[in-house]
């Protein structure tokens, strides 16, 4: 029989401190993520080594790294984390209604169009359910996930560190968005290397479409000319609009109905980006996870389906 005497008194505020700074290496950076001192987490990290009888970590200048100990230790910790917000999950479902929190991480461009509507349903099914948005570039919804801020993301497929997953995956188009009186306008389509001198409208370097639309350029031989940096897909139409140059948005993004001051051609070769569900592959999903996917999938697949099918026939 286990011998609860032998068992050290460590709290779940240790052990999330202890798996925080082991992900982020940085006393900075771990305690920003838990929202605490910098000093405080420093405590606790202290009181979990004291209580377990041996140093989990070696601290440097800059950054902290894991001792043989610490390697054996926090993948144990790790795991009790899991488990505990698991069996959490299930205990608030027992009476039949949905408790807690759903942190969900997602891509700018989708968070404004199909999500919505998702969480007025997710709302109305679960309404004891407190749900928070973080919108970001791929980068951040990659991190949010990695990390574990996130339940989980909606971001892009491609790309992913050890540890996360995506499933399932839609391929989504993208299309070339240029004023009304534009020289290109009139064409069915634009060729990448019809629109290389041409000034874009574009997303930093860190967001992954901005990476997907670089290397299939690359392909063709096309660099283009990245005049203006923006990171509000609200805002590019404007620009756009105004003449200040060409943009490749991906077709979840486009406004639902056409505006009179662009024009949306599809591209040549075909710019695609996979966008899927993100989610540690060591941690299934939640039943809040699993509820809101069941209702967000079906309408993102459609809405998808349909943006595009609209696009297509408006550049005839």
């Amino acid at each position: 029989m286990l011998d609860l005497k032998d068992a050290p008194n460590l709290s779940m505020k240790h052990l999330r401190a202890v798996v925080a700074l082991a992900r982020y290496g940085s006393f900075i950076a771990a305690a920003s993520y838990l929202r605490m001192s910098q000093p405080g987490l420093s405590r606790i990290i202290q009181q979990a080594e004291l209580m377990l009888g041996v140093k989990l970590f070696t601290r440097g200048t800059r950054s902290v790294s894991q001792t043989e100990a610490g390697r054996e230790f926090i993948p144990s910790a790790e795991r009790l984390l899991g488990e505990m917000i698991q069996q959490v999950q299930k205990v608030r479902t027992l009476d039949g209604e949905m408790r807690g929190q759903l942190i969900i991480s997602c891509l700018i461009s989708i968070s404004h169009h199909v999500l919505p509507a998702a969480l007025v349903a997710f709302r109305r099914k679960h309404p004891k359910m407190h749900v928070q948005i973080r919108e970001g570039m791929g980068s951040s919804v990659h991190e949010d996930v990695r990390g574990g801020v996130a339940d989980f993301g909606i971001g892009n497929a491609a790309g992913l560190t050890e540890g996360v997953v995506a499933e399932p995956v839609v391929n989504e188009a993208c299309f070339a968005v240029m004023p009304k009186r534009h020289r290109l306008s009139s064409r069915e389509a634009v060729s990448l290397k019809d629109i290389g001198d041409e000034p874009m409208i574009s997303w930093p370097t860190e967001s992954g479409l901005r990476r997907t639309i670089d290397i299939v350029a690359s392909e063709c031989g096309v660099v283009f000319n990245h005049s203006i940096i923006i990171n509000q897909f609200g805002s590019v139409f404007d620009f756009v609009a105004h003449g200040l140059g060409i943009s490749i948005v991906p077709v979840s993004a486009l406004p639902p109905i056409a505006d009179p001051l662009i024009t949306v051609r599809p591209l040549r070769p075909a710019i695609v980006r996979r966008i899927g569900v993100l989610r540690l592959a060591e941690r299934s999903l939640q039943p809040a996870s699993r509820a809101f996917l069941e209702i967000f999938q079906p309408r993102f697949f459609a809405a998808t389906r349909s943006q595009q099918q609209r696009a297509r026939a408006v550049s005839k």
